[in-house]
């Protein structure tokens, strides 16, 4: 047999109005490939000073490569 809390009165009230806080408070997206899910999070992290700097650099010791040479390695 499933147990089913009862809620007061009062509570059911503060239950409802912290939900509709949560509602306005969300935004609902759709996203259509994996990797618009990660360009949108990526528009929306701050990435330290430090590690930028770090990147930043270590893409400068970097020769280019072609895009064929990347594929099949």
């Amino acid at each position: 047999m499933k147990y089913e809390k009862k809620f007061l009165p009062r509570e059911q009230q503060e239950l409802s109005e912290t939900h509709g806080e949560l509602q306005a408070n969300q935004t609902i997206r759709e996203f259509a490939t994996p990797e618009d899910v990660l360009r949108f999070d990526a528009k929306q992290t701050l990435v330290p000073d430090g590690i930028a700097e770090r990147l930043g650099r270590s893409l400068q010791k970097e020769p280019p490569r072609s895009w064929w040479k990347r594929l099949f390695e």
